[in-house]
Protein backbone atom coordinates (compact mmCIF):
# COMPACT_ATOMS: atom_id res chain seq x y z
CA UNK A 1 0.00 0.00 0.00
CA UNK A 2 1.49 3.46 -0.99
CA UNK A 3 1.68 6.22 1.61
CA UNK A 4 -1.00 8.39 0.63
CA UNK A 5 -3.54 5.24 0.70
CA UNK A 6 -1.74 4.07 3.90
CA UNK A 7 -2.40 7.89 5.40
CA UNK A 8 -6.12 7.54 4.02
CA UNK A 9 -6.88 4.38 5.81
CA UNK A 10 -5.42 5.85 8.59
CA UNK A 11 -7.77 8.61 8.83
CA UNK A 12 -10.81 6.86 7.85
CA UNK A 13 -9.86 4.30 10.83
CA UNK A 14 -9.46 7.28 13.38
CA UNK A 15 -12.63 8.67 12.32
CA UNK A 16 -14.84 5.24 12.86
CA UNK A 17 -15.56 5.67 15.87
CA UNK A 18 -16.72 9.57 15.70
CA UNK A 19 -18.86 7.63 12.70
CA UNK A 20 -20.52 5.19 15.24
CA UNK A 21 -21.18 7.84 17.84
CA UNK A 22 -22.76 10.09 14.50
CA UNK A 23 -24.77 7.51 13.51
CA UNK A 24 -26.51 7.05 16.36
CA UNK A 25 -26.89 10.73 16.39
CA UNK A 26 -29.04 10.70 13.60
CA UNK A 27 -30.87 7.20 14.57
CA UNK A 28 -31.47 9.43 17.81
CA UNK A 29 -32.78 12.65 15.48
CA UNK A 30 -34.50 10.29 13.36
CA UNK A 31 -36.96 9.08 16.40
CA UNK A 32 -38.86 12.60 16.70
CA UNK A 33 -40.11 12.45 12.98
CA UNK A 34 -43.08 10.07 13.41
CA UNK A 35 -44.10 11.92 16.74
CA UNK A 36 -43.88 16.12 14.92
CA UNK A 37 -45.55 14.38 12.00
CA UNK A 38 -48.61 13.03 14.36
CA UNK A 39 -48.71 16.83 15.94
CA UNK A 40 -48.88 18.49 12.59
CA UNK A 41 -52.77 18.76 11.23
CA UNK A 42 -52.07 18.80 7.24
CA UNK A 43 -52.02 15.54 5.45
CA UNK A 44 -49.10 13.43 5.05
CA UNK A 45 -48.49 14.67 1.29
CA UNK A 46 -48.65 17.98 2.39
CA UNK A 47 -46.67 17.80 4.87
CA UNK A 48 -43.77 16.14 3.19
CA UNK A 49 -43.73 19.24 0.53
CA UNK A 50 -43.21 21.77 2.93
CA UNK A 51 -40.90 19.79 4.88
CA UNK A 52 -38.69 18.93 2.03
CA UNK A 53 -38.66 22.28 0.10
CA UNK A 54 -37.50 23.87 3.52
CA UNK A 55 -35.27 21.58 4.15
CA UNK A 56 -34.02 22.12 0.53
CA UNK A 57 -33.51 25.80 1.26
CA UNK A 58 -31.90 25.54 4.86
CA UNK A 59 -29.45 22.93 3.21
CA UNK A 60 -28.76 25.54 0.14
CA UNK A 61 -27.83 28.23 2.92
CA UNK A 62 -25.84 26.37 4.97
CA UNK A 63 -23.88 24.99 1.90
CA UNK A 64 -22.72 28.33 0.12
CA UNK A 65 -22.35 29.69 3.83
CA UNK A 66 -20.28 27.04 4.57
CA UNK A 67 -17.86 27.95 1.14
CA UNK A 68 -19.29 24.94 -0.48
CA UNK A 69 -21.25 24.28 -3.89
CA UNK A 70 -23.80 22.39 -5.43
CA UNK A 71 -22.29 21.22 -8.55
CA UNK A 72 -23.84 19.34 -11.27
CA UNK A 73 -22.13 16.17 -11.16
CA UNK A 74 -23.42 16.40 -7.19
CA UNK A 75 -26.87 16.77 -8.63
CA UNK A 76 -26.80 13.99 -11.07
CA UNK A 77 -25.36 11.55 -8.56
CA UNK A 78 -28.29 13.05 -6.29
CA UNK A 79 -31.65 12.00 -8.11
CA UNK A 80 -31.93 8.59 -7.67
CA UNK A 81 -31.60 9.06 -3.73
CA UNK A 82 -34.09 12.09 -3.92
CA UNK A 83 -36.42 10.04 -5.59
CA UNK A 84 -36.37 7.41 -2.59
CA UNK A 85 -36.36 9.77 -0.19
CA UNK A 86 -39.39 11.78 -1.56
CA UNK A 87 -41.26 8.22 -1.59
CA UNK A 88 -39.90 7.48 1.99
CA UNK A 89 -40.79 10.29 3.96
CA UNK A 90 -44.60 10.97 1.83
CA UNK A 91 -45.86 7.09 2.56
CA UNK A 92 -44.44 7.21 6.30
CA UNK A 93 -45.52 10.76 6.93
CA UNK A 94 -49.30 9.76 5.53
CA UNK A 95 -48.88 5.99 7.22
CA UNK A 96 -48.71 7.88 10.51
CA UNK A 97 -52.15 9.59 9.40
CA UNK A 98 -53.87 6.13 8.70
CA UNK A 99 -51.94 3.88 11.38
CA UNK A 100 -50.49 4.02 14.93
CA UNK A 101 -47.00 5.49 15.45
CA UNK A 102 -46.15 1.55 16.94
CA UNK A 103 -47.17 -0.14 13.72
CA UNK A 104 -45.76 2.39 11.40
CA UNK A 105 -42.28 1.91 13.56
CA UNK A 106 -42.07 -1.46 14.03
CA UNK A 107 -42.44 -1.92 10.01
CA UNK A 108 -39.28 0.75 9.74
CA UNK A 109 -37.66 -1.71 12.55
CA UNK A 110 -36.91 -4.16 9.41
CA UNK A 111 -34.55 -2.24 7.71
CA UNK A 112 -30.91 -3.72 8.98
CA UNK A 113 -32.22 -6.82 8.26
CA UNK A 114 -32.74 -5.69 4.03
CA UNK A 115 -29.54 -3.67 4.56
CA UNK A 116 -27.90 -6.62 6.17
CA UNK A 117 -28.48 -8.65 2.66
CA UNK A 118 -28.13 -6.14 0.01
CA UNK A 119 -24.91 -4.82 1.81
CA UNK A 120 -23.32 -8.12 0.89
CA UNK A 121 -24.32 -8.16 -2.26
CA UNK A 122 -23.76 -4.20 -3.33
CA UNK A 123 -20.70 -3.21 -1.14
CA UNK A 124 -18.91 -7.05 -0.22
CA UNK A 125 -19.42 -6.32 3.40
CA UNK A 126 -19.09 -9.19 5.61
CA UNK A 127 -20.78 -10.13 8.71
CA UNK A 128 -20.39 -12.97 10.65
CA UNK A 129 -22.84 -15.12 12.20
CA UNK A 130 -22.64 -13.07 15.94
CA UNK A 131 -23.23 -10.01 13.34
CA UNK A 132 -26.33 -11.53 12.23
CA UNK A 133 -27.16 -13.03 15.54
CA UNK A 134 -27.03 -9.38 16.89
CA UNK A 135 -28.61 -7.53 14.35
CA UNK A 136 -31.86 -10.16 14.33
CA UNK A 137 -31.74 -9.33 18.60
CA UNK A 138 -31.77 -5.71 18.04
CA UNK A 139 -34.59 -5.90 15.47
CA UNK A 140 -36.90 -8.26 17.63
CA UNK A 141 -36.09 -6.05 21.32
CA UNK A 142 -37.27 -3.20 19.00
CA UNK A 143 -40.09 -5.28 17.33
CA UNK A 144 -41.43 -5.98 21.85
CA UNK A 145 -40.23 -2.09 22.80
CA UNK A 146 -42.84 -1.16 20.38
CA UNK A 147 -45.66 -3.44 20.22
CA UNK A 148 -45.64 -4.10 24.11
CA UNK A 149 -49.06 -3.04 24.25
CA UNK A 150 -50.67 -5.07 21.55
CA UNK A 151 -52.40 -3.44 18.16
CA UNK A 152 -55.07 -1.10 18.85
CA UNK A 153 -58.58 -0.96 17.90
CA UNK A 154 -57.55 1.39 15.46
CA UNK A 155 -55.54 -0.69 13.21
CA UNK A 156 -55.90 0.00 9.69
CA UNK A 157 -54.39 -2.05 7.02
CA UNK A 158 -53.93 1.06 5.10
CA UNK A 159 -51.41 2.01 6.87
CA UNK A 160 -49.73 -0.70 7.88
CA UNK A 161 -48.75 -0.75 3.75
CA UNK A 162 -47.92 2.72 3.68
CA UNK A 163 -45.45 2.06 5.92
CA UNK A 164 -44.16 -1.04 4.01
CA UNK A 165 -44.08 1.18 1.02
CA UNK A 166 -41.60 3.53 3.18
CA UNK A 167 -39.27 0.71 4.39
CA UNK A 168 -38.94 -0.38 0.69
CA UNK A 169 -38.04 3.33 0.05
CA UNK A 170 -36.29 3.94 3.07
CA UNK A 171 -33.47 0.39 2.74
CA UNK A 172 -32.93 1.87 -1.26
CA UNK A 173 -32.13 5.65 -0.01
CA UNK A 174 -29.79 4.47 2.52
CA UNK A 175 -28.15 1.50 -0.15
CA UNK A 176 -27.64 4.59 -2.70
CA UNK A 177 -26.45 7.21 0.02
CA UNK A 178 -23.84 5.05 0.93
CA UNK A 179 -22.41 4.70 -2.38
CA UNK A 180 -22.83 8.27 -3.42
CA UNK A 181 -20.64 9.27 -0.50
CA UNK A 182 -17.74 7.30 -1.62
CA UNK A 183 -17.28 10.38 -4.39
CA UNK A 184 -19.70 13.28 -2.92
CA UNK A 185 -19.03 15.40 0.48
CA UNK A 186 -21.88 14.63 2.76
CA UNK A 187 -23.30 18.47 3.12
CA UNK A 188 -23.51 18.84 -1.22
CA UNK A 189 -25.24 15.71 -1.16
CA UNK A 190 -27.41 15.87 1.59
CA UNK A 191 -28.18 19.57 -0.17
CA UNK A 192 -28.67 17.73 -4.08
CA UNK A 193 -30.65 15.22 -2.64
CA UNK A 194 -33.26 17.39 -0.70
CA UNK A 195 -33.80 19.40 -3.94
CA UNK A 196 -34.50 16.58 -5.78
CA UNK A 197 -36.91 15.12 -3.66
CA UNK A 198 -38.77 18.44 -3.31
CA UNK A 199 -38.74 18.62 -6.88
CA UNK A 200 -39.91 14.76 -7.02
CA UNK A 201 -42.60 15.43 -4.43
CA UNK A 202 -44.08 18.53 -5.87
CA UNK A 203 -46.02 17.18 -9.48
CA UNK A 204 -47.42 14.40 -6.95
CA UNK A 205 -48.92 16.89 -4.52
CA UNK A 206 -50.63 18.82 -7.19
CA UNK A 207 -51.77 16.02 -8.68
CA UNK A 208 -53.36 14.27 -6.10
CA UNK A 209 -55.93 16.65 -4.47
CA UNK A 210 -54.67 17.97 -1.15
CA UNK A 211 -54.64 21.07 -0.89
CA UNK A 212 -51.51 23.10 -0.03
CA UNK A 213 -53.48 25.89 2.01
CA UNK A 214 -54.26 23.13 4.44
CA UNK A 215 -51.70 24.17 6.74
CA UNK A 216 -52.81 25.44 10.85
CA UNK A 217 -50.52 28.25 11.66
CA UNK A 218 -49.67 26.14 14.68
CA UNK A 219 -48.48 23.29 11.86
CA UNK A 220 -45.44 25.63 10.79
CA UNK A 221 -43.57 25.53 14.21
CA UNK A 222 -43.88 21.61 14.14
CA UNK A 223 -42.66 21.78 10.42
CA UNK A 224 -39.83 24.24 10.97
CA UNK A 225 -38.79 21.46 14.33
CA UNK A 226 -39.15 18.47 11.65
CA UNK A 227 -37.19 20.06 9.11
CA UNK A 228 -34.18 21.11 11.68
CA UNK A 229 -33.87 18.02 13.93
CA UNK A 230 -34.82 15.21 12.03
CA UNK A 231 -33.87 16.54 8.64
CA UNK A 232 -30.68 16.82 10.06
CA UNK A 233 -30.23 13.19 10.92
CA UNK A 234 -29.64 13.42 6.84
CA UNK A 235 -26.56 15.15 7.37
CA UNK A 236 -24.93 13.44 9.95
CA UNK A 237 -25.69 9.82 8.72
CA UNK A 238 -24.81 10.85 5.18
CA UNK A 239 -21.15 12.29 6.79
CA UNK A 240 -21.22 8.58 9.21
CA UNK A 241 -21.46 6.26 5.91
CA UNK A 242 -17.71 7.14 4.64
CA UNK A 243 -16.72 5.55 7.52
CA UNK A 244 -19.22 2.35 8.91
CA UNK A 245 -20.77 -0.07 7.03
CA UNK A 246 -23.88 0.14 5.93
CA UNK A 247 -25.26 -2.94 7.76
CA UNK A 248 -23.74 -1.27 11.14
CA UNK A 249 -25.24 1.97 10.85
CA UNK A 250 -28.13 0.13 9.38
CA UNK A 251 -28.59 -1.78 13.07
CA UNK A 252 -27.75 1.41 14.86
CA UNK A 253 -30.49 2.67 13.25
CA UNK A 254 -32.55 0.96 15.36
CA UNK A 255 -32.24 3.10 18.20
CA UNK A 256 -34.71 5.97 15.82
CA UNK A 257 -38.03 3.26 16.76
CA UNK A 258 -36.79 2.96 20.23
CA UNK A 259 -36.84 7.05 21.06
CA UNK A 260 -39.81 7.03 18.93
CA UNK A 261 -41.66 4.59 21.59
CA UNK A 262 -39.66 6.52 24.67
CA UNK A 263 -40.95 9.70 23.09
CA UNK A 264 -44.49 8.90 22.56
CA UNK A 265 -44.64 8.19 25.88
CA UNK A 266 -43.35 11.89 27.61
CA UNK A 267 -44.37 13.66 24.18
CA UNK A 268 -47.85 12.30 23.14
CA UNK A 269 -48.88 10.40 26.65
CA UNK A 270 -48.81 7.12 25.55
CA UNK A 271 -48.46 4.23 27.73
CA UNK A 272 -44.81 2.27 28.22
CA UNK A 273 -45.02 -1.23 29.95
CA UNK A 274 -42.61 -2.79 31.29
CA UNK A 275 -42.64 -5.12 28.13
CA UNK A 276 -41.59 -2.19 26.23
CA UNK A 277 -38.89 -1.54 28.75
CA UNK A 278 -37.24 -5.24 28.56
CA UNK A 279 -37.58 -4.54 24.09
CA UNK A 280 -35.95 -1.40 24.49
CA UNK A 281 -33.06 -2.69 26.72
CA UNK A 282 -32.69 -5.21 24.87
CA UNK A 283 -32.60 -3.32 21.25
CA UNK A 284 -29.85 -1.28 23.04
CA UNK A 285 -27.78 -3.80 24.04
CA UNK A 286 -27.62 -5.45 21.01
CA UNK A 287 -26.77 -2.69 18.83
CA UNK A 288 -24.09 -1.88 21.35
CA UNK A 289 -22.90 -5.33 20.94
CA UNK A 290 -22.93 -4.78 16.76
CA UNK A 291 -21.07 -1.16 17.33
CA UNK A 292 -18.63 -2.50 19.59
CA UNK A 293 -17.62 -5.62 17.23
CA UNK A 294 -16.92 -3.35 14.71
CA UNK A 295 -14.71 -0.35 16.65
CA UNK A 296 -11.67 -2.27 16.04
CA UNK A 297 -8.24 -0.60 17.02
CA UNK A 298 -5.90 1.73 14.52
CA UNK A 299 -3.71 -0.72 14.67
CA UNK A 300 -5.66 -3.62 13.34
CA UNK A 301 -7.28 -1.47 10.71
CA UNK A 302 -3.83 -1.08 9.37
CA UNK A 303 -2.73 -4.56 9.20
Amino acid sequence: MNASGLLTRFTDSKRQPIGLGASALAAILWGFGGIFAVLISAPGLVLTFYRLWLGAALLLVVTYASGRKLTWATVRASWLGGVFLAGDMALFFSAVKFTTIVDATVIGAFQPVLVLIAARRLFGERMGRWDVFWILLATIGVSVAVLGPGVTDHHQMTGDLLAVGSLLCWSAYWLVAKHARQMHDAMEYTAGVTITAAVTITPIVLLSGPSLGRVEASDWLWIFLLAIVPGGAHLVMNWAHRYVEASVSSAISCLSPLVAAVAARVILGQPLTAVQVGGVLVGLAAIAAVAARHHEPVESQLQ
